[in-house]
């Protein structure tokens, strides 16, 4: 008798377990369906420009490109939420 009352309670316990484990995917799987980035390109015309440019149009963080070519002109990666 006192194996199937103990049979029983991990069959609960690992149900349960299941259960919980498998809410919190679900949630992170829509947390991250919502957190989609987008990003807009344009030339630099200075790094503060540049971040005050996406911030303002976008909501957004901008940086200026660090290297190019020398005939190719700098690039404001501007990365926000759509």
């Amino acid at each position: 008798m006192a194996q199937g009352k103990m049979g029983a309670s991990m069959t609960s316990f690992f149900l349960i377990l299941l259960l919980t484990f498998s809410g919190t995917e679900n949630e992170k799987m829509v947390h991250l369906a919502e957190a989609k980035a987008c990003h807009k390109v344009w030339n630099c015309r200075g790094y503060d420009r540049c971040r005050q440019d996406c911030q303002s149009r976008f909501g957004g963080r901008g940086d200026c490109d660090l290297y190019t070519a020398p005939p190719v002109p700098k690039q404001c990666f501007c990365a926000y939420r759509c």
